[in-house]
């Protein structure tokens, strides 16, 4: 019995597809390389799971992409006899848009405005930009094993809601037809105003501009995409051929993997585009690492490191390795986790080994010592094609910092083999001017006799930069790298030394390399004010474990610092915006001894006034401390109290 339902597509796809429409419509001919590419996944699904089921393919063995189209109808179709889909797998895959987030990829697509084609690859909907040219859009599509049964036709308008029923017994494979919308003239080919004069008008319903199409986009696509030689008649150069059903056929691609021709034959144009038809995406790639090895471990790679960061980069599904494993140019796996560690997450590309076997899983794969010399060696060319970066293009490098910096900031916590290869790599701001500067540029402006990096965790660059922990260092003429994310808090536990030098956090330590004088004349100064010491760390008992003479204070009366064994401010905030409450860190309130205000706290004498008042400045300290590092105070209404009762007795 046929079955037929309407249904709707999930909430605010009807906006999201009226934006798509709309908002990206400049680069409409981005559909046909999506469709290309899912026909070739589906294809790549099917020759994986035939190898254990053969019969999967015994009535259709060769497998193919065929374009049809009808010009006077103005109908395009994709046709492949790949895995196909169940009922099930369609109102999945077809049903539901933007599977990571359909309110953030709106979101993203309204902070960008028009012309942000970029984003089709980071949410997965690359199949809906078929209606930026189709008024309707027709999907038929029956699982490789299950034809016999019937399949399923899923057809929308692009309206809210679609349609889905059952259709009888035919051949594997997908076929997708779009009812094509009126060609538009040229003017009306972009919604960029920069551009609309220029455009060329595009008809997707001639022949001649779906072959140049496919050259541009899907050239090097492994599987055969052919259309009628009868669309093409007159044109001498284009080999014809008979296919399986008596149709003579044209191949629109020349069909060789990229990876597999020799490197020096490459143009980076073809590698951009290879690029684009792996990952969807509609920028170029920042850099590529293409090579080969050969010997006791034979394989190829081809490895790209894109130039913005995807939406989903810190989704939880997405903490695994995006290589795609290929064996003897035959699709295995994609998203290999053995390939390459979390860290190197953002990495795109493909690996194709001559020693796996073809049935393998991935049990198999995590006990193989093959693929964990591939891993190795993967690690050390991004690496050094990232050091590279970072040495010739340094704003590339910026760019590339600012999209994917935290990420590779967990392989110093997660790998101590690569951590100075990767602490090399680090891009941090320092007080010296707030711009970004790696370890070794820091080493090299080191101070005569000091032998120490030091580094500060801060809220922001500015935050740092003004810092009291930071006063006595600048005015020595020295520097402070500092450190901004949450994730520095692990980082900096974990690297605690790059080529000899010692890294000491400024927040947690006392200030070294102060000389001895420096220390003396602390020593003498603690004597004279233990008094004044005792009596602060009494009245401040509930918030610090010790109150001592401070060597890094220059202007700034006071400054709170860490115990070198508890929490760091960003992992407290972190700790308190996810809802957990963070252990009590164990703070030690420094003082600057020449201050006007601790010479006057000196003064105070031991009358039941000036203990109140004492008790009252040490609070303000305590407050002044907070803001200036960006911490809460603890009670704000009794800070605001005191400060304005202080301000009273001022103006006196």
């Amino acid at each position: 019995m046929t079955t037929t339902q309407t249904l709707p597509f999930q909430a605010e796809v009807k906006e999201l597809l009226g934006l798509m429409i709309h908002s990206l419509y400049s680069h409409k001919e981005i559909f046909l390389r999506e469709l290309v590419s899912n026909a070739s996944d589906a294809l790549d699904k099917l020759r994986f799971e035939a190898l254990t089921q053969p019969g999967l393919t015994s009535d259709d063995a060769r497998l193919r992409i065929r374009l049809e189209l009808d010009a006077e109808r103005r109908t395009l179709s994709l046709v492949d006899n790949g895995i196909g889909m169940s009922r099930q797998e369609v109102v999945e895959n077809l049903g539901v848009i933007a599977r990571s987030g359909t309110r953030k990829f709106l979101e993203a697509l309204r902070q960008r405005g028009a012309n942000s084609p970029e984003l089709i690859g980071q949410f997965g909907v690359g199949f809906y930009s078929s209606f930026m040219v189709a008024e309707e859009v027709v999907v038929e599509t029956r699982r490789a094993g299950e034809q016999d049964k019937g399949g399923v036709r899923w057809s929308s308008r692009g309206d809210g809601e679609y349609t889905l029923e059952d259709v009888g017994p035919g051949p594997r494979g997908t076929r997708i037809e779009l009812r094509l919308r009126p060609s538009e003239t040229p003017g009306e080919a972009s919604a960029d105003e920069g551009d609309a004069s220029s455009a060329p008008a595009q008809d997707f319903a001639d022949a001649d501009t779906l072959r140049e199409l496919i050259r541009k986009y899907s050239d090097f696509v492994e599987w055969p995409i052919e259309m009628a030689a009868s669309h093409f008649e007159g044109d001498g150069r284009l080999q014809r051929s008979k296919a399986e059903d008596g149709l003579e056929v044209v191949t629109l691609n020349s069909q060789r993997p990229l990876w597999m021709r020799p490197k020096d034959e490459i143009k980076s144009e073809e590698y951009a585009q290879f690029y684009k038809h792996l990952t969807h995406e509609w920028t170029d790639p920042l850099d590529t690492v293409h090579f080969k090895v050969e010997g006791a471990s034979e394989y190829t790679a081809l490895l790209f490191i894109p130039g913005e960061r995807p939406f989903d980069l810190f989704e939880p599904q997405r903490d695994k390795s995006r290589v795609s494993l290929y064996v003897r140019r035959v699709f295995v796996m994609a998203d290999c986790e053995q390939l390459l560690p979390p860290w190197l997450r953002f990495v795109r590309g493909v690996v194709d080994s001559s020693d796996l076997p073809l049935n393998v899983s991935r049990e198999i794969l995590q006990q193989n010592r093959a693929l964990a010399q591939i891993h190795k060696r993967l690690v050390k060319k991004l690496l050094d094609a990232l050091a590279q970066l970072l040495a010739n293009r340094r704003d590339d490098y910026k760019r590339f910092w600012e999209a994917f910096g935290a990420v590779l900031k967990e392989g110093l916590v997660m790998e101590r083999e690569q951590r100075e290869a990767l602490a090399a790599l680090i891009l941090a701001p320092t007080t010296r001017d707030g711009e970004l500067a790696t370890l070794d540029e820091c080493i090299a402006r080191l101070p005569a006799g000091q032998d120490k990096l030091y580094v500060l965790r801060c809220a922001d660059v500015e935050a740092g930069r003004r810092s009291p922990h930071v006063e006595a260092l600048v005015a020595r003429g020295s520097e402070a790298l500092l450190f901004t994310e949450p994730i520095d808090e692990w980082v900096l536990d974990h690297l605690t030394e790059y080529k000899g030098k010692r890294l000491v956090a400024l927040d947690k330590a006392e200030l070294e390399d102060a000389g001895e004088a420096a220390k003396f004349d602390r020593e003498q100064r603690e004597r004279e004010l233990r008094n004044v010491l005792e009596g602060i760390e009494t009245d401040l008992r509930s918030h610090v474990e010790r109150v001592r003479v401070s060597t890094r204070l220059v202007d700034s009366p006071a400054v709170l610092v860490d115990d070198p064994s508890s929490v760091g401010p960003q992992m407290e905030r972190m700790m308190r915006q996810t809802g957990r409450t963070p252990p009590k860190r164990k703070r030690v309130l420094e003082l600057n001894p020449t201050h006007p205000l601790v010479e006057r706290l000196r003064e105070l004498g031991d009358a039941p006034a000036d203990h109140e008042r004492r008790r009252e400045w040490s609070e303000l300290l305590l407050g002044q401390a907070l803001l200036a590092e960006g911490s809460p105070l603890p009670d704000p209404a009794r800070f605001s109290k005191l400060v304005s009762a202080l301000m009273l007795s001022a103006a006196k």
